[in-house]
């Protein structure tokens, strides 16, 4: 949902915004406010607050916070978002989970790679979606541990007839998922990194053994790579790379959206969407003068409905230029305006790097 990714970008920021030297070791509220705009949403404002404990200064230990946000747009979709994420036993256990609510009139071109943009077809789905994921640190910097998923959907406002009420999931419905979670984090921050690894694995199944209205497995992995290039310290390298596989039957809203501000910028996020995604990107960020950078960025993906139909034919490129600006000396964050051009021309306002 593009709602909830911007909402975690304003909580990432709330949780780099520094301390004071005598708060170390102390709980402190941070509240923030931040307008956006990208095409899904059109203008959209969020808040959030977050309650931060900061470890002792030199102690090593990661930060603990628990996030409560919210965000509306000016085309009637709304989202809210309960996220905790807190590390005990000197980090040697980490403990994150999502409560979120969202209702987001959207539109629905088709599934696979060559829908149309004359057969889209308005809906409006409202979602209710609870994750808990604990996690133990195995090796330096890699947790492994469960996840358990519930989502239930509520589908309105959908076309008579239409494409869509001859899909999987057009009635709404619930899924219980359970999986394995695991990542590996070596960047040296985690909202403007200029160097380090990121590896990201989920999977997932859902069942009617366990209560899900759909029968469905899900892998997802997502690795970024980041390099600080030799000829300047600022200038940096951003690489990513996304898998998203599914097998049975899932809900088309639990499907892979190609597009959004996030991967394949230039495409409006769920213009196309599948049960397998693949997708890559590079970005090259440079610092321009002041608090400006500049970045030039590219992409390329695709989505089919089984792995055989993962085509040449089906890759869909884009990319685009973008300016950079940050706020706060101190806080290694930026406020992003991008121009992309994939199946359509885009802009994006929103705080973060991409990815």
């Amino acid at each position: 949902m593009t709602s909830l990714r911007f909402l975690a970008a304003v909580l990432a920021l709330l949780v780099l915004t520094p301390a004071r030297a005598e708060e170390a070791g102390r709980f402190r509220l941070v509240p923030f406010v931040l307008p956006a705009y990208q095409p899904e949403t059109s203008f959209l404002l969020g808040g959030a607050a977050s309650l931060v404990y900061q470890p002792p200064g030199g102690s090593g230990l990661r930060e603990s916070q628990v996030m409560l946000a919210g965000a509306a747009s000016v085309r009637g979709q709304f989202s809210l978002l309960l996220q905790p994420d807190v590390y005990f036993l000197d980090d040697r256990l980490n403990l994150t989970a999502t409560a979120s609510a969202a209702r987001f009139p959207d539109r629905f071109f088709g599934m696979g790679a060559y829908t149309r943009a004359e057969d889209a077809e308005s809906y409006t789905p409202i979602y209710f979606e609870v994750e808990l994921s604990p996690k133990w640190r195995v090796a330096p910097g890699l947790y492994v541990g469960p996840t358990v998923r519930y989502q239930h959907a509520r589908i309105s406002d959908v076309a008579e007839p239409g494409a869509l009420r001859a899909v999987t999931g057009s009635a709404g419905g619930a899924t219980l998922q359970l999986g394995l979670t695991a990542w590996y984090d070596s960047r040296d921050n985690t909202l403007n990194p200029r160097t380090g690894l990121l590896v990201r694995m989920n999977l997932r199944s859902a069942s009617a053994e366990w209560g899900s209205d759909y029968t469905f497995d899900v892998l997802r992995l997502d690795a970024r790579r980041y390099l600080t290039l030799p000829w300047a310290e600022r200038h940096v390298l951003a690489m990513q790379a996304l898998v998203e596989l599914r097998r049975g039957e899932p809900p088309f809203y639990d499907t892979s959206r190609l597009g959004g501000m996030e991967m394949s910028r230039g495409h409006l996020e769920g213009r196309f969407r599948e049960r397998q995604h693949l997708a890559a990107q590079v970005e090259y960020r440079a610092p321009l003068f002041w608090r400006l950078g500049g970045v030039a960025f590219a992409s390329a993906a695709m989505v089919a409905r089984n792995l055989d139909g993962l085509e040449a034919k089906a890759l869909k490129p884009a990319g685009g230029l973008g300016l950079r600006f940050a706020p706060l000396d101190d806080v290694p964050v930026n406020i992003r305006l991008d121009v992309a051009y994939g199946s359509e021309l885009s802009f994006y306002l929103n705080v973060g790097e991409s990815f």
